[in-house]
């Protein structure tokens, strides 16, 4: 694994480090969470991205073989559009997630980093004479994110305009003052979020760029509000506000597609053909038999329960917590995440978990847990 060119820079600036599997190490925070996550929500915040990835895929079969294996529709891209998919097992178990990114002569996947050298081995095991090549971009590009109302006015200033008419996952080459990259849209975070595919040699020169423009609300020139770098414990929290799952967090292998509540209907085309797995999701699907399902949860007490908590009806065990934290904008609530046995996942049932602090009760709740004051109201939980 090649040495995150942007690390030096973070040492420099005392931020806190995070292991992100046995090779990568991502930043928890460069100081006060609470700043970094405002920046999120009032401005613009600038995050390191090392623990995505990108692979690249070309020829003129690439669109059709990654369609027979991935969950959904991909041939109705056109390009500059994307979609969010599952690779899944013979068994229709989650192997892993990623998002599509459609151009006219490429195809990016936008995936876990642990996990590009594996997807890579598994598509070349697929190639049976079509026109497809694939490209590990690990070591010649990197990833940035700019998250908040006001990163696509600092991108503008940057020179990458029209912007606006860009649609969740929708993608495009653009020039952010020298340096040429791809941008794609991915709101995970209930705001503008632009994820920034970039050449790694010019990783260092775009990050002192970005962190250096006026991110106010306004231009005010008396006033100026740089773009803060951010860690993950600040993004974190904003994309637990807005009921964005995680893979290896919130998915893992152990799961299967209908299982993941809100992320089901964006991953799965249910209309599709035949891909890897199919055969167990369309089962499953007819019967509904899914057997528990990913919920939103809020806690009574001050402290929610972590991770890997059980959830319990009573004395009886019915799920496991999967993601936790304190939501500023629910007014320092307690809020959580997590897989539930379908027959009790229903909205305002409560449930008994242990936090750090002793028993707490949390109250089912449907994901997302905020949404922006212009977006609709969020569907009830359960399976569709």
């Amino acid at each position: 694994m090649l040495e995150n060119p942007l690390l030096p820079l973070h040492e420099q600036a005392a931020a806190l480090l995070l292991p992100f599997g046995p090779d990568i190490q991502i930043v928890e925070s460069y100081g006060p969470t609470e700043l970094e996550y405002a920046a999120i929500r009032k401005s613009a915040a600038l995050m390191d991205c090392p623990h995505r990835a990108v692979v690249e895929l070309s020829g003129q079969d690439r669109l059709t073989f990654l369609n027979n294996l991935l969950t959904n529709d991909l041939k109705a891209l056109e390009p500059g559009q994307g979609c969010y998919a599952y690779l899944l097992n013979t068994k229709g178990r989650i192997v892993q997630d990623m998002y599509v990114l459609h151009l006219a002569d490429r195809t990016l996947l936008d995936l876990d980093a642990r996990l590009a050298a594996s997807l890579c081995r598994t598509l070349e095991d697929y190639i049976f004479g079509e026109d497809v090549r694939i490209l590990n971009c690990g070591g010649s590009r990197g990833r940035l994110s700019l998250i908040g109302p006001t990163a696509m006015a600092v991108l503008a200033r940057l020179g990458a305009s029209d912007l606006a008419a860009m649609t969740n996952l929708a993608i495009r080459p653009v020039q952010i003052a020298s340096t040429k990259v791809f941008v794609f849209r991915n709101d995970l975070c209930g705001t503008r979020q632009y994820e920034i595919v970039a050449p790694r040699a010019d990783l260092e020169s775009l990050w002192r760029t970005l962190q250096n423009v006026d991110g106010s609300p306004s231009p005010d020139p008396g006033q100026p509000r740089p773009v803060r770098t951010i860690g993950w414990s600040a993004f974190n929290i904003a994309r637990i506000e807005s009921g964005s799952l995680f893979f290896g967090i919130d998915i893992t292998e152990q799961n299967l597609p209908m299982e993941t509540g809100p992320w089901y209907p964006r991953a799965v085309n249910l209309k599709k053909g035949c891909y890897l797995g199919q055969e167990v999701v369309a089962r499953m699907h007819a019967h509904k038999s899914v057997a528990r399902v990913f919920t939103g949860m809020i806690a009574q007490g001050p402290v929610p329960p972590v991770a890997g908590a059980e959830l319990l009806d009573e004395i009886s065990p019915v799920g496991i917590v999967t993601s936790s934290c304190i939501s500023p904008m629910l007014g320092q609530v307690a809020i959580v995440m997590g897989y539930v046995k379908r027959g009790v996942a229903k909205d305002g049932r409560s449930l008994t978990a242990y936090c750090p602090t002793g028993p707490t009760t949390l109250t089912l709740r449907a994901l997302p847990f905020w949404v922006p004051p212009t977006a609709l109201e969020p569907p009830p939980i359960g399976p569709p």
